[in-house]
């Protein structure tokens, strides 16, 4: 008989910071980020577990829906965003006036050519499906995850079979949800996608 896991995928709410390349870099969010965020996770449709990113943009709001809802919270260095290295921090019109070559074709092909002391795609990935084992091996069965939109985008691509150099077109708006299910009987998973990119979670 089938049984099924939840994750209940939301991008953090709106940073203090914009215009940069904000991967390890490390803020709260603003005003409106947190309010927005903490209307977004203020209603529990089933969750049994609260896992952020360790990052504070991820974190205020997962600490404040764990304390709400009465729930465990899990931090996984795993759910970090993607490491941007040199540029980490920096302004997008920064570094394009120092590297716009490198910076286009990053864009481009982040696979074929990260940032300068950054982390590979390959790195990336990698360390985002050892969160996703790491969930589906507890014993909740719907999770709400608090994280970045690289995250989300890099699981979504692996579940639908999308090219690095395409993840640049799923958006992935602050504060809206992405929804997947895993099915499973013993230790063998089928994976779908319930929702992408909405206000609420189903």
């Amino acid at each position: 008989m089938l049984k099924g896991k939840q994750f209940d995928l939301i991008r953090h709410g709106e940073p203090e910071l914009s215009g940069v390349y904000l991967g390890r870099t490390d803020c709260l969010l603003s005003e409106q980020g947190r309010l927005k965020s903490a209307e977004v996770v203020g209603e529990n449709p089933g969750w049994d577990l609260v896992v952020s990113s360790p990052l504070q943009r991820c974190l205020e709001s997962a600490k404040w829906a764990a304390e709400k809802h009465d729930l465990e919270l899990l931090v996984l260095d795993e759910l970090q965003e993607f490491n941007f290295g040199d540029w980490d921090g920096r302004l997008f019109e920064s570094v394009y006036m120092e590297q716009a070559e490198w910076a286009d074709r990053f864009w481009k092909d982040p696979e074929i050519t990260p940032p300068p002391n950054g982390e590979t795609i390959e790195g990336f990935i990698g360390r985002v499906d050892l969160a996703k084992q790491i969930l589906l091996e507890r014993k909740e069965c719907r999770v709400l995850i608090i994280t970045h939109g690289g995250v989300i985008r890099c699981l979504l691509a692996s579940l639908l079979g999308i090219e690095a150099k395409y993840w640049g077109r799923i958006k992935v708006d602050y504060s809206h949800f992405t929804q997947l299910r895993f099915d499973y009987a013993n230790k063998q998973y089928w994976p779908h996608l319930l929702s992408s990119n909405c206000r609420s979670p189903l």
